[in-house]
């Protein structure tokens, strides 16, 4: 056996020592998401029954649990100048234009927002923590600004539920 194969098959066994000894360490995948469309394509035909805030909340509250946090309504906005933000209430918006990027920006920037819970700015705590749960966070930020030309020429469709409220507890 060559070399790289035994050193492959180490690696493998002490990656699956991990995940069985430290299983809160191993992240879970997020629930299954569209596959990225073209812009032109409206949103209602990309997002199963259009409800795009739906699916901005469901990418949150399986998030949320994996940083810590809780977070109140979730809204869709026609934002120009922001992808994101988080209120200091804990409510969420999002540009609606996300939906349209690849699954993994989408979730980088629901991660994004989610922090600003445990840390309302942008200091090295606050990557520290996006870091944890979204390690390539560099990367995706990099998609967005060499993307976000694309993204904001996307057409919108017009009956978007734009607020999705937080289940009653």
């Amino acid at each position: 056996m060559p070399a790289s194969a035994s050193l492959l098959g180490e690696v493998r066994e002490f990656l699956a020592s991990l995940r069985r000894d430290w299983p809160e360490a191993s992240v879970p995948p997020p629930p299954p998401r569209i596959p990225p469309v073209s812009p032109d394509v409206p949103i209602k035909t990309a997002v199963p029954g259009g409800d795009i805030a739906l699916l901005f909340r469901s990418r949150a509250e399986h998030w949320a649990p994996l940083l810590g946090v809780s977070f109140g309504r979730v809204s869709v906005k026609d934002q120009r100048t922001l992808w994101g933000s988080c209120t200091r209430e804990g409510h969420l918006n999002f540009s609606w234009r996300l939906a349209l990027a690849p699954e993994a920006v989408l979730d980088y920037l629901i991660v994004h927002e989610l922090a600003h819970r445990a840390q309302m700015n942008h200091s090295r705590r606050f990557w520290e923590i996006v870091e944890r749960v979204c390690p390539a966070h560099r990367s995706h930020r990099r998609w967005l600004r060499k993307n976000a030309a694309v993204l904001h020429a996307a057409r919108r469709y017009a009956t978007l539920p734009s607020v999705i409220r937080p289940a009653s507890r």
